[in-house]
Parts: C-alpha cells; structure tokens; sequence
C-alpha cells in the first residue's frame, strides 16, 4: 500500500512538472519537452518510458538518455500529446529510487518500457540492449521504438 502511495506520488509529479532531471548534455532540453503532462491529464491506461539513472553519470549514460528522448519526440510525439506515452527519466538515488528497483530488479542505468493501469505497472520490459547499440544510431532508433510500439499496440 505504501509502495503504490509512493509510485501515485511520483507519477502525479511526474505528469505535472517537467518529467526529467536536467543534465550536463542536452538530454535534459529535450527530456523536458517531452515530460510535460498534456493538457485533459493522463489516460487511465499509460506506456511509461522510464530512464533510470544515478547521480553521478557518464557520458554514454547522458547519451543514452539524449537519444530516447530524440526517439520519442521524433517518433511519439502524438502519443505524448494523448497522454498514451509519458517519458520519466528517475534518478535512482532520489527518494522512491529503492522501490522502483526492486519492481524493475534493476541494478544499473536501464531503460524500462512499463504500461500502466490505474498508476499501478501491470507489465513491463527492460530493453538493455541500448548499451550496445549506442553507436549504432539507427539500431538504436529502430530498438527502442519497437521496444515502445510493443506495449503501445497492446502486445
């Protein structure tokens, strides 16, 4: 109970403040257009996109960040605007941080595809990939957005 508390928390001032940490790169321009809460509020069913993170972060990580934010704004942006996509870069370290990793049995900078119901995750998908493919702009591209058009076209 107290978990769900929390991620209603997190997801409320996700929606309702700029939805990412700023960075040194400009992942965090980018990141913030996009985590904006669309006017009429959130569906009740979501695709989150969650990027997480530590505090102290390298280049390829902040590169990585940079370069799915570019993916959802070039090829999400309608889905953003209908509230059916919501990108969060979390920052582990922040309050919340444990929790979100014991859900997602993470341990290092993942990137989660996870769909929501009623702020609760009901399935979701770490695409780990990315590390690998960060040279390879295109496959990149092409990875995360099948990544995210599998929870967005219901699977």
């Amino acid at each position: 109970m107290f978990f769900k508390l929390i991620r209603g928390v997190l997801v409320t001032l996700v929606l309702t403040c700029c939805g990412c940490q700023k960075s040194q790169s400009d992942a965090g321009s980018v990141s913030s257009e996009l985590g904006r809460q669309p006017k009429g509020g959130a569906a009740a069913s979501t695709v989150m996109v969650y990027y997480f993170h530590r505090t102290a972060r390298c280049f390829t990580c902040l590169s990585i960040e940079n370069n799915v934010a570019k993916v959802i704004k070039s090829n999400f942006s309608q889905h953003v605007a209908d509230s059916r996509l919501v990108w969060m870069p979390f920052n582990l370290d922040d309050p919340g941080g444990e929790e979100f990793q014991k859900e997602f049995d993470i341990t290092y900078n993942t990137l989660v595809v996870a769909k929501t119901a009623d702020a609760d995750h009901v399935e979701f998908e770490k695409l780990d990939k990315v590390w690998q493919l960060q040279g390879d702009p295109d496959g990149f591209s092409e990875y995360v957005t099948n990544g995210i058009n599998k929870f967005l076209n219901d699977r």
